[in-house]
């Protein structure tokens, strides 16, 4: 019963979204949620500029939701610009 839980918790869910996506968008959404790194680790481990790790951020987050049948929001863009804070 409990491995019936496991791959049905939100958690589970999505990482299997996840590994759908694009490669970048993959990496990046997998480093920023499930590893809580802020976007400023994810572009200094990348070698990429803060500002393209929040545009990923941005786009997998809008494929996520449409895969979903949701539709990204505004509130959703502002998010992801401010990071998570360490």
């Amino acid at each position: 019963m409990k491995d019936q839980e496991k791959s049905s918790s939100p958690f589970s869910s999505m990482a299997q979204l996840i590994t759908q996506l694009p490669e970048e968008e993959r990496i990046v959404l997998t480093l920023f949620y499930l590893k809580s790194e802020s976007t400023e680790m994810i572009a200094k481990r990348l070698g990429v500029p803060q500002r393209a790790v929040e545009s990923v951020l941005v786009s997998g987050r809008a494929r996520l939701l449409a895969s979903l049948g949701l539709h990204a929001t505004e509130g959703a863009h502002d998010h992801a610009q401010d990071g998570k804070q360490e």
